[in-house]
């Protein structure tokens, strides 16, 4: 019972405290995997939120807000 309660705990130490990507274990493969995709996912979606606002900000100024179909 003793090594299991040990395995378990070095474990819970290496664990991720936070999800920022100074706080991320980058050595253990799955680690890796998993927030390379999360932060490539994140980074897809500001991307667009991005361009949305941009081109937002583009037609509100070209004067086209009130041509609507």
């Amino acid at each position: 019972m003793f090594q299991w309660g040990g395995f378990l705990c070095a474990e819970l130490k290496r664990s991720v405290a936070s999800a920022l990507p100074w706080d991320v274990p980058w050595y253990d493969p799955s680690h890796t995997v998993f927030f390379a995709a999360l932060y490539g996912a994140l980074g897809v979606i500001g991307i667009g939120v991005l361009a949305a606002l941009l081109i937002t900000i583009k037609r509100l100024k070209s004067g086209d807000a009130h041509s609507h179909h």
